[in-house]
């Protein structure tokens, strides 16, 4: 997680061209207690220190809709940060708050689940959705066989895992 969080952080400063002095960025998640976004925050947190002059914020809402989401971005642009990276709960609800934050000058990225593309200046996809559902259904018949029956559990519709089954 700390290489993918070199990258975020590389790309949040050349977004916002700027060196790394001083700078607040908030990791604000789909929801907290998530050990993939645990991982991410630690992640963030090495890298921060590896460049240095970074202070990481790890937030997100307890519940994971976008309304939750909202609010503390609300409360980020309250307190001015300078950036926010985001995995979003539903891409379309969260653009028109990442425009609210850029325009009062705070650079938004999307990663993992992005934000529609007026509410951010980037995104990071983890890979790409087509590759992900097609890996998992070949692994899935490699391991079945031709016989049985399997079940997908994912997300929120607004999420971006559904995405993978199309």
């Amino acid at each position: 997680m700390k290489k993918l969080f070199l990258v975020v952080i590389s790309s949040i400063l050349f977004a916002f061209n700027a060196n790394a002095a001083d700078m607040r960025i908030a990791l604000v998640v789909k929801g907290l207690g998530i050990g993939f976004f645990e991982a991410a925050a630690e992640g963030g947190q090495e890298a921060a220190s590896e460049i240095g002059g970074i202070e990481v914020i790890y937030t997100g809402p307890a519940t994971t809709t976008a309304e939750a989401q909202i609010e503390v971005i609300n409360s980020l642009i309250a307190q001015k940060v300078d950036a926010i990276a985001i995995s979003a709960n539903d891409r379309d609800a969260l653009a028109s708050i990442g425009k609210k934050a850029m325009d009062r000058g705070i650079t938004v990225i999307s990663w993992d689940s992005g934000i529609a593309e007026e509410g951010r200046v980037m995104n990071l996809d983890p890979s790409n959705t087509a590759l992900i559902g097609s890996s998992n259904i070949k692994w899935m018949k490699n391991s079945m066989g031709d016989e049985g029956e399997f079940a997908i559990l994912s997300a929120t519709s607004q999420a971006n895992q559904p995405k993978c089954l199309d």
